[in-house]
């Protein structure tokens, strides 16, 4: 078990090492050996007192000295050299309190002397435990007494005399609490044989069970009728479902379902993560998942190809198998793509659709144009600046992206533009495609097991001959692809991950039917634009003759991109400045038709009444 591991790891390392770190999930609670639910104070005091230390002192910033100071030694000045203090003289109440510590002591300085003073005591085996001790330093350079705390630290570790023959295994010892080990000075323990540090695990898929079973009674969740927590058929899934969770954020889910009308494990789990109760993906409607193909291709010409291809992402995801052959099903993406082929084919624009088809909108498609994190460093640019840099408190881009929208199709596009020129960009994909999860640079994990991860590439657009058929443009797409990976940025693995199959050769847009299909898509989109504008119906008087007239000057190589270009020169700028002549008088048009006509010296535009 991963955390009782870590513990035990402390158990034996600590009294041998001088000082212990303990950072990592260490703000979680812990079942003790005995079942009972902790916080790291009392797990630590409970290991401690069974290791048979005479004393453990607990600290922090904020209370001070929690623990039996009778026996140590005090001093009343900051500095090193002073005298101790005498509860001789000291009133009943007040000798008390100095005997117990607690509230006393709350400055580093403070409480560094006293473990310099304390931890060679010869007499005593003591255990100073010192938490929160990510503000114990600056993040930028150390001021003149955090120095001398520094010192006085180092000293106290490094002072007390080796004695190889001590019949007394465990020694006095320090343990240092921090969220990040990176907080503390590296300079501390680094090639420190006397310091060891130990990152505390998230729970594990048992120690998870085990918290299950001891709060099982505290869940108010739906269930089939005579089925508990603790003996229904998903209780195996629902512990696989926590993946990733801390022992408080389960005891929270919890506390969620006692609040929220009773509702099933599953959507319980939904609103705790993501804030809904319901799976977007599993509230796809079987009609539409079964016309997914004609839905897709309405909006992209040519592909169908591609567009198979993203009917069996969809239709694994949606039936919940996406993933089954790895252990960790939940946390990978539902689906990972890699889009290639020439510029203006439909690879953005059939991502966007998707989005539209899966989560009811198209901004759901969170699109990264690579070009922009093609410097050195721009990958920071994805998971926020690192501490002390300016940036940090507003995160990345990508994990804040995904923490706002778990349900999305998120797109790469262009990858090439960096991958090469910023090769550490990959190892961010590494980690998505993965884990299916990603953490930021302030520590918070965002997670992609909801989203369709999508790459678009125009690698190989200028070199693949538009002549061949499909099936071989695809191979000679697919073989750039792989040669690309392989051998020119050398990272093979993250093809891998992708997976071969996973690679979606778009088609060159050579048919003049295609061609056409594609201008008519796009009228649709600019009618309805000018009614909900201007209350005007936009009209072809001879659609047919138009779309050739806007089909003449298209570049074909350009695909449909330069479709659209010839519909904004020719269609758009010219609609524009016969509004415009109108303007005046629009609103006495309301209702009314605007007829396009095409004629020998191309589109006039006419008012009719409706």
């Amino acid at each position: 078990m991963a955390l009782t591991s870590n513990f035990n790891r402390l158990k034996r390392e600590v009294g041998i090492k001088r000082c212990v770190i303990l950072d990592g999930n260490v703000g979680d609670v812990y079942l003790d050996e005995k079942g009972k639910i902790v916080n790291i104070k009392e797990y630590l005091t409970q290991t401690f007192k069974v290791m048979d230390y005479d004393n453990v002192i607990y600290w922090d910033r904020a209370e001070g000295i929690d623990g039996d100071i009778a026996h140590l030694k005090i001093i009343d000045e900051v500095e090193v050299a002073g005298d101790e203090y005498s509860f001789d003289d000291e009133p009943k109440a007040a000798a008390s309190q100095k005997k117990t510590g607690s509230g006393q002591f709350k400055t580093p300085a403070e409480i560094f002397n006293i473990v310099f003073k304390n931890l060679t005591n010869k007499n005593r085996k003591i255990a100073f435990v010192l938490n929160w001790a990510d503000y114990l330093f600056s993040a930028n350079g150390f001021s003149e007494d955090e120095r001398l705390n520094l010192t006085l630290l180092s000293k106290a570790i490094k002072d007390k005399k080796v004695d190889y023959n001590s019949t007394d295994i465990n020694e006095s010892a320090i343990i240092i609490v921090a969220n990040k080990l990176s907080t503390l000075p590296i300079s501390f323990y680094q090639s420190n044989p006397e310091v060891s540090a130990i990152t505390l695990s998230r729970p594990d898929r048992e120690e998870r069970e085990r918290l299950l079973e001891k709060i099982a009674s505290g869940f108010d969740v739906k269930l089939k009728p005579n089925e508990t927590l603790l003996n229904c058929d998903k209780k195996s899934e629902y512990i696989d479902m926590l993946d990733d969770f801390t022992n408080r954020e389960i005891i929270q889910m919890a506390r969620l379902s006692r609040k929220e009308a009773k509702l099933t494990f599953e959507k319980l789990f939904w609103l705790f993560k993501y804030g809904e109760k319901d799976n977007p993906w599993e509230k796809l409607d079987y009609d539409e998942v079964k016309r997914i193909k004609k839905k897709l291709a309405e909006r992209v010409v040519g592909q169908d190809e591609a567009i198979e291809k993203i009917e069996k992402v969809v239709v694994k995801a949606h039936m919940g198998l996406t993933g089954m052959h790895k252990a960790s099903s939940r946390s990978m993406p539902k689906g990972v793509l890699f889009f290639v082929g020439p510029t203006g084919v439909g690879k953005t624009e059939l991502s966007k659709t998707l989005a539209k088809f899966l989560f009811g909108d198209e901004q759901a498609c969170i699109r990264f144009d690579m070009s922009e994190y093609a410097q050195e460093n721009s990958d920071q640019k994805l998971i926020g600046a690192p501490p002390g840099y300016v940036g940090y408190e507003e995160g990345g881009q990508l994990t804040n992206a995904i923490k706002e929208k778990p349900f999305s199709v998120i797109l790469f596009d262009e990858i090439e533009k960096a991958a090469k020129p910023n090769p550490r960009i990959l190892d961010i994909f590494l980690q998505i495609l993965e884990d299916g999860r990603l953490t930021d640079s302030k520590g918070e994990t965002a997670y992609f097991s909801e989203s369709v991860i999508i790459f678009t590439s125009n690698l190989g657009a200028g070199e693949v001959s538009p002549a061949g058929s499909n099936e071989e443009t695809a191979a000679e797409f697919i073989r750039i692809v792989k040669n690309y990976f392989d051998n020119e940025i050398k990272r093979p693995e993250i093809l891998g991950r992708i997976g071969y199959s996973n690679i979606v050769p778009f088609n060159f847009i050579r048919d003049r039917e295609f061609m056409v299909e594609i201008a008519k898509s796009k009228l649709n989109p600019i009618k309805v634009a000018i009614d909900e504008k201007y209350r005007l119906n936009l009209e072809f008087e001879n659609e047919t003759t138009f779309i050739k007239h806007i089909l003449d000057d298209a570049d074909t190589a350009k695909g449909g991109r330069d479709i659209l270009n010839a519909i904004n020169d020719k269609l758009l700028d010219g609609l524009a400045l016969f509004l415009f002549e109108h303007k005046r008088d629009l609103l006495n048009y309301r209702g009314a038709k605007v007829v396009v006509r095409t004629g020998e010296n191309g589109l006039e535009f006419e008012f009719e009444n409706g």
